[in-house]
């Protein structure tokens, strides 16, 4: 539980380093948009996913991340990878 704990606090890093948007670490939730509450373009998102790659030393196919829409969505990508490893 201590692992997902700092995966997902890197995550929220990262998001906020990635967003242009004026938000807050504890108003983070996994249901926020990464569109609407992060303001995160296509160009944005791809960058956030590319930094994440060499944070948790995942691969993310395109596909994947076309699916991406929310906080969560990025919490359960990547937690679901480094199981795979």
């Amino acid at each position: 539980m201590q692992e997902s704990s700092s995966t997902r606090e890197k995550i929220i890093q990262h998001l906020l380093a990635a967003s242009d948007a004026e938000i807050q670490a504890a108003d983070i939730t996994a249901d926020a948009s990464l569109r609407d509450d992060f303001d995160l373009g296509s160009l944005q998102a791809v960058t956030l996913v590319m930094d994440l790659e060499d944070e948790f030393g995942v691969t993310v196919e395109d596909e994947e991340i076309e699916g991406l829409d929310t906080v969560g969505d990025i919490f359960r990508l990547i937690e679901s990878k480094q199981q795979d490893q």
